[in-house]
């Protein structure tokens, strides 16, 4: 009985994390070819900005593959998804927390200056350019595994529908930062998705010690 309980809490709290989830955005870049300055990866796409001589975009990572690469040199160069579409939608349909994982690295400039770049990645009002949550890129040669998280419930319903992801670099120095294995989803809030799911788990419980 304890075991046949202890995989129905399982199995249900599995579901009630990952059932809704809704990819927006999915790429590891490796389809692209050098140059690209548009990268259409679900239903949002990403967009480069800045100089074109300057910022670069899809480019070798240095590992047999692809990935987003952004330049310095200018004041601001990097890539943007520009207002994320559906966002109330999803709220409304329980999935409460927009996520963006991938990983990053950085890179001196070719002629060796070391890192000393201001980058982030951020979820950024595109209209006032504020974050609503971001991360600090420190120098990094080797990949570095990320998640950037935004509770859509913590926002005003009229934000809903400014967020972007934004990819950015500054700072007017030599260097580059790389991301990729880039995944940007909506998911159900975990508070929430686990009290659901603990709540069906007890009623299923209760079920079964009734039959007993």
């Amino acid at each position: 009985m304890k075991k046949v309980l202890s995989l129905l809490t399982a199995l249900v709290l599995g579901l009630g994390i990952q059932a809704n989830a809704t990819v927006l955005f999915t790429s590891n870049f490796d389809g692209f070819g050098d140059g690209v300055t548009e990268v259409n990866g679900g239903s949002i796409t990403l967009r480069a900005y800045g100089l074109p001589t300057e910022y670069g975009f899809i480019r070798n990572d240095g590992t047999g593959g692809k990935a987003l690469n952004i330049y310095g040199g200018q004041a601001h160069n990097g890539a943007n998804t520009g207002a994320i579409a559906g966002l109330a939608s999803e709220l409304t349909a329980g999935n409460g927390l927009l996520r963006m994982t991938g990983r990053y690295r950085t890179t001196a400039a070719h002629d060796s200056t070391p890192w000393g770049q201001s980058a982030k990645i951020q979820y950024q009002n595109p209209f006032e350019y504020y974050a609503y949550n971001e991360l600090v890129i420190a120098a990094a040669t080797d990949w570095q595994n990320f998640t950037l998280d935004l509770n859509l419930a913590g926002l005003a319903a009229g934000h809903l529908n400014t967020i972007q992801a934004n990819f950015y670099i500054g700072g007017n120095a030599p260097g580059q930062f790389q991301v990729d294995n880039l995944t940007i989803q909506t998911i159900p809030e975990p508070s929430s998705a686990t009290l659901m799911g603990l709540g069906v788990a007890g009623l299923l419980a209760f079920r079964l010690r009734r039959k007993v």
